[in-house]
């Protein structure tokens, strides 16, 4: 069923509006009753199961973007109060060259070029 769910979806193109989780059902359980031909009482209670997975599954995904951002935050204030130690402990220069070599390393991140998974960082 997961899997019909997956097929279902089709490819995803960026900036297309999404399914909502009533017609990403609705086209499941056509596809599925063409496929297996299914009855009109089978069609009905499949769409109901379908409605309910595909429900589940838009709230699980609501869920996890709202963890992620929430973790983003953290993240962002965890090293903001970082930097603010840093400067403390900086003289303004070392803290301008800090800066200076952290919008680089994003950049290099941002780009592709940073170092992968598994590489040894940059000794410095």
């Amino acid at each position: 069923m997961v899997g019909g769910l997956a097929m279902a979806q089709g490819p995803r193109k960026e900036g297309k509006m999404k399914m909502d989780p009533k017609e990403r059902a609705e086209k499941m359980t056509e596809r599925m009753a063409k496929e297996y031909s299914l009855n009109e009482a089978q069609k009905k209670q499949l769409l109901d199961v379908n409605l309910a997975l595909n429900e589940k599954m838009a709230k699980k995904a609501e869920d996890k973007k709202a963890e992620k951002e929430q973790m983003h935050k953290e993240m962002k204030a965890n090293r903001d109060a970082y930097d603010a130690q840093l400067k403390k402990i900086m003289t303004k220069e070392q803290y301008a060259s800090y800066v200076k070599n952290q919008a680089e390393h994003q950049k290099k991140m941002k780009d592709g070029k940073g170092p992968k998974h598994g590489d040894a960082p940059d000794a410095e």
